[in-house]
């Protein structure tokens, strides 16, 4: 049996235990420390919109006054994706406490 050592790509920590399945069979992380900003996460990701970077890479285009369809061009994601990441980076500021969880 092999082992792989899996560490959170948010926060590198390595509290993090199995938490279950997607509907195509990869398997979910779920960090168990107390600071970290995520806390679901997979090991590899099928769509390249999700990958976190890819994330960092829109707002980083939004805040250098990039468009939404031509940031979607650039990164080859969905004009629906760079907008919904950039509505779910505007509705929570970094000195608002996270809610939840």
């Amino acid at each position: 049996m092999a082992v792989v050592a899996v560490q959170c790509p948010e926060c590198e920590s390595h509290e993090v235990v199995r938490y279950g399945r997607q509907a195509n069979g990869e398997p979910r992380y779920r960090c168990h420390n107390v600071g970290c900003e995520r806390r679901i996460f997979f090991v590899r990701y099928h769509k390249i919109g999700r990958l976190p970077a890819v994330k960092r890479q829109r707002v980083d285009m939004a805040l250098n006054g990039s468009g939404i369809r031509d940031t979607a061009h650039v990164l080859r994601v969905s004009p629906m994706t760079v907008r919904s990441t950039l509505k779910k980076k505007r509705l929570r500021s970094p000195s608002e406490p996270r809610r939840g969880l």
